[in-house]
């Protein structure tokens, strides 16, 4: 049976972040629908790019399919942190990425739910 999954990456860990992107580019592949949203220092991911490697062409694959739903605006913004590397919102929008605000400024994962998608959270 094919399943929906929300990919919901928190981590700044570099690993889970590879793997994120692995699995959902695998369930799509296999014909499950998949979204990755980005959220709090997973955010930060997107500093990554530039430096190529892995993540890049694994990020590259998943934004090319569509699956990268978007990022979550405040964590984009650096949540309040005062780090200067978490304040990532320009990069994210000129990377095309989405700044979703739709839960007090975050992401939410509500409508999601409703629509019948797991959440896998990394």
């Amino acid at each position: 049976m094919k399943q929906k999954l929300l990919f919901m990456v928190f981590t700044d860990e570099a690993c889970k972040q590879n793997h994120a992107f692995m699995y959902a580019l695998e369930c799509s592949k296999n014909g499950h629908e998949a979204k990755i949203i980005l959220e709090g220092p997973a955010t930060a991911c997107v500093n990554r790019l530039s430096a190529g490697g892995k993540f890049e062409e694994l990020f590259r694959r998943a934004k090319e399919a569509g699956l990268i739903e978007g990022a979550c605006k405040t964590a984009s913004g650096g949540c309040s942190t005062g780090e200067k590397e978490r304040n990532v919102s320009k990069a994210a929008e000129k990377e095309g990425l989405k700044l979703i605000s739709d839960l007090d400024g975050h992401a939410g994962i509500a409508r999601f739910v409703e629509t019948g998608y797991q959440v896998i959270v990394f």
